[in-house]
């Protein structure tokens, strides 16, 4: 039969003579040695749960100031809307004072701006026939503009943190959710009389083809996919077709 091979362990006190002497056999070595394995592993896994409940709670309070952001930018499109009806009631009693009859209801069409071919009602007129929830005047994201509308880039990017909300500016139907090799993760929304808005770059969306949305309800998380250059947002506004400026569109955050 082998022997049981021993270690020994001895302590010696510099002020003292004494020294102490453990005898431990290879079994209680490697005991002890995977009992401190398992602590060191338990300690390392709770500094990490610690950072990530830590990093958790950070994206909480940004989301929930999101949130209380939304509420206000939400009273202010009910505010405003009740200013714009009483606008168009005055402007009804002023006809009729005038002698003019109902002439807001009964009038021809808004003004019609041709280019190339292309009709399209303009923003102004959109405006005063009271079309403001399907008007993309509510400014997608909050985050610094990086790049405005030109000829080479007919949408504007607006850089954001990762997962940041992205809203609709204006109540539509969602024509398109899915991913695009050029734009990510795009989101398009038909709001009706030749407007429609695009949300790319994100990371991820947030609603389906066919929804129906309300003006300020998230769309998507931003991010960084398709031919995407930063972290951010690609937001078009398109007018029967055509590109525009979206900040030609923008009233408010």
């Amino acid at each position: 039969m082998f022997k049981r091979r021993r270690f020994t362990l001895l302590l010696i006190a510099e002020d003292s003579d004494r020294t102490l002497e453990y005898k431990l056999s290879r079994a209680a070595l490697w005991f002890w040695f995977s009992l401190a394995g398992v602590l060191l592993t338990l300690v390392v896994t709770g500094l990490r749960s610690t950072a990530e409940v830590y990093r958790l709670e950070k994206k909480v309070d940004r989301l929930q100031k999101e949130k209380d952001s939304l509420s206000e930018q939400m009273d202010q499109i009910g505010e405003l809307e009740e200013v714009l009806l009483r606008l168009q009631r005055s402007n009804r009693q002023l006809h009729i004072i005038l002698g003019e009859g109902n002439a807001l209801e009964t009038a021809s069409l808004p003004s019609v701006e041709h280019s190339g071919g292309v009709d399209y009602v303009s923003s102004l007129d959109r405006l005063r026939w009271g079309r403001l929830r399907s008007f993309p005047s509510l400014w997608p994201a909050n985050g610094v503009m990086k790049r405005t509308f030109s000829a080479d880039f007919q949408a504007v990017f607006i850089a954001l943190p990762p997962q940041s909300l992205v809203r609709a500016s204006a109540a539509g139907l969602v024509i398109k959710a899915g991913f695009d090799e050029r734009l990510g993760h795009l989101v398009m929304l038909d709001h009706g009389n030749g407007l429609a808005s695009e949300y790319g770059y994100n990371q991820m969306l947030l609603v389906k083809p066919g929804q129906q949305i309300q003006k300020g309800q998230p769309l998507a998380l931003s991010g960084r996919s398709g031919a995407a250059e930063g972290d951010g947002l690609y937001y078009a506004v398109l007018e029967n077709g055509r590109r525009r400026d979206p900040q030609r569109y923008r009233l408010w955050l």
